[in-house]
């Protein structure tokens, strides 16, 4: 399924390519702590907890696309039980529940 999506920008395409370098230096100026908890990258859908990695995944998201159901049904294979989706509206809820309609997904709006 195919669903046009209203963006202010050409966000997690080539076209954002002129941002990477400058967000790659920022990066490198930032200290990224190993995690408690792997994080999954919308990049690849796989844990990371390497902060060298984190880095290349974070640089790379920004012309990569986001693959939003590859990473709930990791996370979800890796036992995810509930979750919470911050801020208005319910768009990653519907993800969830489009992937797995037991999924528990709490909604907190500012």
């Amino acid at each position: 399924m195919v669903v046009r999506l209203a963006v202010a920008g050409a966000f997690h395409t080539s076209f954002m390519e002129p941002a990477v370098s400058r967000l790659e230096a920022a990066l490198a100026a930032t200290e990224i702590r190993s995690p408690r908890i792997p994080v999954i990258s919308n990049v690849d859908a796989q844990p990371h907890a390497d902060p060298d990695t984190i880095k290349k995944i974070l640089a790379r998201q920004v012309t990569s696309p986001v693959q939003w159901e590859t990473t709930v049904k990791t996370l979800l294979a890796k036992g995810l039980k509930s979750s919470y989706e911050l801020g208005p509206g319910k768009v990653i809820a519907g993800i969830f529940k489009r992937v797995d309609k037991s999924a528990s997904v709490e909604n907190i709006s500012a």
